[in-house]
């Protein structure tokens, strides 16, 4: 228990310091990735007119929330760091944002129809997170579907700060099995993936779409 509360204040503090050139970065991402804008239309498109889904990891963009409230869901984002909510609203005050911790998120059992985790597994330790897709599942109504987002690799462990600002970050990196498992052990069922390489500006690593169904 309190190596978790370590490192989600450290993962809270990371994110409190690169939020604001976070968002420089990639608001407008979505601009040069079809690929990724065709994915998230997709998991959309399957769920009902009108369906909740929480975008688990908002970031200071919230632009995964946007265009999901675009395709005419109900949309609730969270994140650990309060600078990322901040200004996650700023960016889009149409939208709900609100401080959240993913292992143990405030909302009731079955509160949504949809989940999406985008690149938001990477700051936790890989043996933390088994109890975090329980609770996926948990803030989803049975058959309620979830889609993850995450860069292939192997391993985990502190790397130099990509955005260069705040010297070491905790990093884990995937791969589809990896993800597949987690998603099985916390009862989720019809697991599939697929994988894009990476683009010219990006870190040269695959990317992995894996979407899954919470059991009925």
């Amino acid at each position: 228990m309190q190596e978790r509360a370590h490192q989600t204040e450290e993962v809270a503090h990371y994110w409190d310091t690169v939020a604001s050139r976070y968002l420089e970065l990639f608001r407008d991402e979505f601009r040069s990735k079809p690929y990724d804008r065709s994915v998230l239309k997709a998991f959309a498109a399957g769920l009902r007119p009108g369906a909740r889904v929480c975008d688990i990891g908002c970031g200071p963009c919230g632009h995964v929330a946007r265009m999901l409230a675009g395709e005419g869901l109900g949309v609730v984002g969270i994140d650990l760091s309060p600078n990322c909510v901040a200004l996650a609203r700023a960016e889009q005050p149409a939208l709900r944002f609100e401080t959240m911790e993913m292992a143990a998120m405030s909302f009731a059992d079955g509160s949504f129809d949809g989940a999406v985790v985008y690149y938001t597994l990477h700051y936790q330790p890989k043996r933390s997170l088994p109890p975090v897709f329980r609770e996926f599942a948990r803030i989803l109504r049975p058959g309620g579907k979830m889609l993850v987002v995450a860069k292939e690799g192997a391993g985990e462990g502190w790397i130099d700060d990509p955005m260069e600002i705040a010297g070491q970050v905790f990093w884990s990196a995937f791969s589809p099995g990896e993800l597949h498992d987690l998603c099985a052990g916390a009862g989720f069922q019809h697991v599939t993936s697929t994988v894009r390489d990476p683009l010219p500006d990006e870190m040269p690593v695959r990317r992995i779409f894996v979407t899954a169904e919470r059991g009925r």
